[in-house]
């Protein structure tokens, strides 16, 4: 999603002479294996900014693009635990409302009210955000590349890229497994795959590599299928429900991932899941798990992404390490790096903090972006 949200927007702002290279088919990595959650509860205004622009832009797709997200509106619930990060929460709904959104502090009585089967004894206290819902990552994609064909823009599938051409500090283009693509200005939006590329320039990005965990369980007749898509901001789990009402369960996973193009099922990390999915809703013990899947998550120090130029290359920008959320930011990520590259800044939303030099000289601040506990 971030390489033709990209692609599209540079072609809406009138720069059509664009060419997508992609390693597999379109949606092959991070993006198809995504649950497709969005919603705009951060507790960073770059990230509120961000999400902002992608619930926009996601939930009026057809509109945008002329072809379908496959979006549901839904509310979106995220709880605390301990009392000490009730600030947190606070923050937060602060920076929202100063964005437009509307979201509500919830206490247990308050989360039991939108969410009744979810447990909450252990639960200090929530934020609700109406402004979210989840799409099909793969349709955004493809919905991208398509809008942004019939703009001009080339995608070219099955065109792995092994370098970036630079010649005297300045890209020169691309080296596929069978040409050169010669071209002044190259992004850098290969996902896991970033410091393949990174790496021969003379720096890596500090992204960490983690598998993400997904189960689908079969749908329990007792709980309606339209409750809040919920995230545990202490335990990096969370849910959403798919529209027959099965849940979709995701837990990020502490170990390296290890193959990047097929990522496995962990079946043993099941139990940790389908145990965390039981404690917070205990109806779930009475489901089974229907399917699952596994993905790579781009984690960075600070939990934000990597966007903008570098110092190595003149003409060479990056939008990596997405941190588990590329999903829901890829509309405002493309429109500031399309806005990057034709204006020099990106207007619509200030990006400026999330360049790479944030990590130069070791002073990255932690948890800034969508979990409080430490990745």
């Amino acid at each position: 999603m971030i390489g033709t949200s990209i692609a599209f927007h540079l072609a809406r702002l009138g720069v059509t002479d664009v060419v997508v290279l992609e390693r597999s088919h379109l949606a092959s990595g991070s993006t198809g294996r995504s649950v497709g959650i969005i919603e705009t509860a951060y507790g960073t205004e770059v990230n509120v900014a961000l999400a902002r622009l992608g619930y926009e832009e996601l939930s009026r797709f057809p509109e945008v693009t002329g072809e379908t997200a496959d979006f549901h509106l839904r509310p979106y619930l995220e709880t605390i635990r301990e009392e000490r990060h009730r600030d947190y929460l606070d923050g937060t709904a602060r920076i929202m409302g100063q964005h437009g959104l509307h979201p509500r502090i919830l206490d247990v009585d308050g989360i039991r009210n939108v969410f009744p089967e979810l447990r909450t004894d252990d639960i200090a206290a929530g934020i609700l955000a109406p402004e979210a819902g989840f799409c099909d990552p793969t349709s955004v994609a493809n919905g991208y590349a398509a809008a942004a064909t019939r703009l001009g823009v080339r995608i070219r599938t099955r065109t792995p890229v092994s370098r970036v051409l630079v010649e005297h500090g300045e890209v020169i283009g691309v080296r596929t497994e069978g040409d050169e693509v010669r071209a002044p200005v190259v992004v850098n939006a290969a996902g896991p795959w970033c410091n393949d590329l990174n790496g021969p320039l003379g720096f890596e990005l500090p992204v960490k590599l983690w598998q993400r965990q997904i189960f689908v369980t079969t749908p329990h007749p007792d709980i309606p299928a339209d409750r809040p898509m919920y995230v545990d901001v202490n335990g990096r789990f969370y849910f959403r429900q798919e529209l027959d009402g099965g849940f979709v369960l995701g837990l990020v996973e502490d170990t390296a991932a290890e193959d990047l193009a097929n990522p496995t099922t962990d079946w043993a990390f099941k139990t940790r899941a389908v145990g965390a999915a039981v404690h917070r809703v205990p109806k779930l013990e009475e489901t089974s798990i229907a399917s699952a899947w596994s993905g790579i998550v781009t984690f960075t120090p600070d939990q934000l992404p990597i966007l903008g130029p570098v110092r190595e290359a003149r003409g060479y920008l990056l939008a990596n390490g997405m941190s588990g959320y590329g999903v829901m930011i890829s509309p405002g990520v493309g429109l500031a790096i399309a806005e990057m590259i034709v204006a020099g800044r990106s207007k619509s939303v200030d990006v400026s903090g999330l360049a790479y030099d944030r990590f130069r000289n070791g002073s990255a601040v932690t948890r800034a972006g969508l979990w409080l506990s430490d990745p």
